[in-house]
């Protein structure tokens, strides 16, 4: 089926569907590159050009049924790196980028710097990528995600540590610099997530009953292995939450940071 035909009947597809999927035409044209290895301006220029039909709509099929883009044609992009992505570990947000640009600004060269709860290792490998002088250290419990990240590592050529850890369990170096995503979901936000989101780790998402009880953990055992600052990102109701913890754990000089949308995203701590 060519270009022009598909993307109609993609389109009728999605509508029948009943899905939300927010931009169906962005969405069809990430398909087609994915599947094509052409470009956006190829495939818009070329609507002749043959794609193979039966192909397309396995894709499709994958998304109408919720399965994230990410997982489908199995890459994001993060900062100035490309990262691979699949069922392995949540999904880098755009949102986790405005970090890098907070952390930026405190490392010093020769940093050592620990990125706990790692995932597909994007913040670790975005800062190793902009600062090359630092040594980082990744750390997560899941060894499939830790894997992934080393994969990432590899794609990126950039040279880092792994650590398979439940936090601090098997951390016995110390570091200059903590930063953490650790899941911030409660067990009941997590029920009514999109539907999408029940196909990445839960393990990666719920953070307790209350959605915050890692940070109580972190924050409590930072104080022994991190000599300067931490780092992390928060829920968007969490910021007050966080910032009570670090006080009540006497950490100093704390700043809590929205994001582009306008809400509190990150917090950041002096020892």
């Amino acid at each position: 089926m060519v270009v022009k035909n598909l993307i109609i009947k993609a389109l009728l597809d999605i509508e029948e569907s009943g899905k939300k999927i927010p931009n169906p035409m962005g969405e069809i044209y990430m398909l087609l590159e994915h599947l094509t290895q052409k470009d956006k301006l190829f495939l818009t220029l070329n609507k002749d050009f043959e794609v193979n039909e039966e192909e397309f709509f396995k894709l499709l099929n994958k998304r109408l049924n919720d399965t994230p883009m990410a997982y489908i044609i199995g890459k994001k992009y993060f900062r100035n790196i490309v990262l691979k992505t699949d069922e392995r570990a949540l999904i880098p947000r755009f949102c986790t980028e405005e970090l890098i640009d907070i952390v930026n600004k405190y490392i010093k060269a020769g940093d050592k710097i620990l990125d706990m709860c790692t995932g597909t290792g994007a913040i670790a490998l975005a800062i190793k990528n902009e600062n090359p002088s630092v040594e980082l250290s990744l750390s997560d419990i899941s060894k499939d995600a830790l894997d992934l990240s080393r994969e990432n590592a590899l794609l990126n050529n950039l040279s880092v540590n792994f650590i398979l850890s439940d936090l601090f369990d098997n951390i016995t170096d110390t570091y200059d610099i903590l930063i953490a995503n650790p899941p911030y979901i409660s067990k009941e936000e997590y029920i009514n997530l999109e539907a999408d989101l029940f196909k990445e780790p839960k393990l990666a998402l719920v953070g307790g009953d209350l959605g915050y009880e890692y940070y109580e953990k972190i924050i409590k055992q930072a104080r022994e292995k991190i000599k300067r600052m931490v780092f992390f990102e928060i829920g968007y109701d969490q910021g007050n939450i966080v910032k009570d913890i670090l006080e009540k754990n006497n950490y100093k000089n704390i700043k809590i940071y929205k994001d582009l949308e306008g809400f509190d995203r990150f917090i950041s701590a002096c020892i």
